[in-house]
């Protein structure tokens, strides 16, 4: 039996010291706010599979100290693809919230070349993407971070703009101040350096963060809702979890999922329908996750079957049990999408599934 990369355990902590006081404890829409955007079921987000090493030693973007040198590990209050109990905004979130104060500095995560940048903070909107180079060599990769609510830095004319080449320790803005949410950074990978690309996809951001602790960021688990999947046999492995800013205790919370369930079909011609069997608890400090496909779908050896998993979240202080909203599905595909994709269209979950073989 191979031993399971995707988890860290070094320690048991399942509640992160706040660190940054804001005016509240979740996220607030100060003004007036639309209604959650409906299923969208075109290719929205893009899944990044495995437990790989990080896509590059990418530094935090909050840092402690004025020349960019350490790290700051700012608590997230919201993850990539995490479920929301919001009435303006995505839904599932398309990018993580880390917790930073009006004013603090905003560095680049690695080098690389702007792309995008938008100084128009009259909504707190403004924002960089940046296309980062990750393995060193000078040259950006296509690999795109979008930074969001921070107050690019210089003016439009004299200060941050497309082209120019940052560095970790480059300033490209600091956080703004409420006006319509609390003082935060949203950060999200995306897969074009442009903002209104009509093809514009969010990808997962604990792929460049696979190097820190379960103190820090748990493996980069910490900026998405479901991540770090990995096989050994017949058994699949997940991390899944919310984070969220627990109002009540004053301190940045790992919330288990209420449940996981397994969606799948045997064969590309089979019928898609619920396990009975649920992913169980593996290893509840790094709150890893498995479950035995075989056992599962009840499929015999040499035949394929396609899954998809959704995470249903749990009640929670931000998260009452009248909200709508409540899962999250792992591949991560589209925007609000049903929990049962097939009820629909059994095409909707074929594109949206994984398959395996099973030995």
């Amino acid at each position: 039996m191979k031993v399971d990369p995707g988890q860290k355990d070094i320690g048991v902590r399942n509640r992160i010291g706040r660190k940054i006081g804001l005016t509240a404890g979740i996220l607030l829409v100060l003004g007036a706010a639309a209604s959650a955007s409906a299923a969208d079921y075109g290719a929205r987000f893009l899944q990044q599979y495995g437990v790989k090493a990080s896509i590059a030693p990418a530094m935090t973007p909050a840092r402690s100290d004025a020349d960019g040198l350490h790290e700051r590990y700012s608590p997230v209050e919201s993850k990539t693809n995490q479920p929301r109990n919001v009435v303006s905004g995505t839904n599932p979130h398309n990018g993580a919230d880390l917790a930073m104060a009006s004013g603090d500095r905003v560095y680049a995560v690695l080098p690389g070349k702007v792309t995008e940048v938008k100084h128009d903070t009259s909504v707190q909107l403004g924002s960089v993407i940046v296309d980062h180079d990750t393995d060193g060599d000078g040259t950006p990769d296509g690999v795109y971070i979008q930074y969001v609510h921070i107050d690019p830095a210089g003016s439009s004319a004299s200060g941050i703009r497309v082209g120019d080449y940052v560095t970790e320790t480059t300033v490209i803005g600091t956080i703004d101040r409420a006006k319509r949410y609390n003082p935060h950074l949203h950060i999200q990978q995306v897969s074009r350096g442009k903002s209104g690309a009509a093809d514009i996809q969010t990808l997962p951001m604990y792929l460049f963060y696979r190097h820190t602790s379960l103190e820090t960021w748990n493996a980069g688990s910490d900026l998405d809702y479901v991540s770090a999947d990995w096989q050994d046999g017949n058994m699949l492995y997940l991390t899944a979890y919310a984070g969220t800013d627990n109002p009540q205790t004053n301190q940045y919370d790992r919330n288990r999922p209420a449940e996981i369930q397994l969606h799948y079909k045997i064969g590309s011609s089979g019928k898609w329908k619920m396990s009975k069997t649920k992913f169980s608890l593996y290893n509840a400090n790094t709150l890893r996750y498995r479950i035995d496909l075989k056992k599962a779908t009840g499929a015999a050896k040499g035949q394929k079957v396609y899954v998809y998993a959704a995470a249903i979240r749990a009640n929670d202080p931000t998260f009452p049990n009248s909200a709508a909203y409540r899962h999250g599905l792992w591949p991560q595909f589209y925007k609000q999408p049903d929990r049962v994709l097939y009820a629909a269209s059994s095409a909707r979950a074929d594109a949206a599934s994984r398959v395996f073989a099973i030995e």
